[in-house]
């Protein structure tokens, strides 16, 4: 079976997003597991991917890296429960302007992710 990934940018965007967060891994553990850089992992949950053959070998790569179905990001998958209204993760939420604090403060947190990821496997 050879699907376009391509087709299905925004499916794949949620999907790898709730993969990341119900596995723990963070977008530079991803880049390392499946050796695509983290500025290629960020295209990929934006759903900005120019190139379709190049973004449908990266999906292979990240299927192939953690043993996935072929399908495994294009079909529904259980999602996370909504978080607290006061609480937001990542910079790729569905339009709301974050306050510049808590952004600023999000930012740092996301760095000190990535650099803790870094130690481990």
């Amino acid at each position: 079976m050879s699907i376009n990934f391509f087709e299905h940018r925004e499916t794949i965007s949620k999907n790898l997003v709730n993969f990341l967060r119900l596995k723990g891994y963070s977008k530079l553990s991803l880049s390392k597991q499946a050796d695509i850089s983290r500025p290629t992992i960020d295209q990929i949950i934006k759903g900005e991917s120019p190139n379709p053959k190049q973004y449908n070998s990266q999906i292979t790569k990240i299927n192939l890296a953690f043993d996935l179905p072929e399908d495994y990001f294009i079909t529904a998958r259980i999602t996370l429960t909504p978080a607290p209204a006061a609480y937001a993760y990542s910079d790729h939420s569905a339009g709301t302007a974050k306050n510049p604090v808590v952004k600023e403060l999000l930012d740092g947190l996301d760095n000190v992710l990535d650099i803790y990821s870094l130690y481990i496997k």
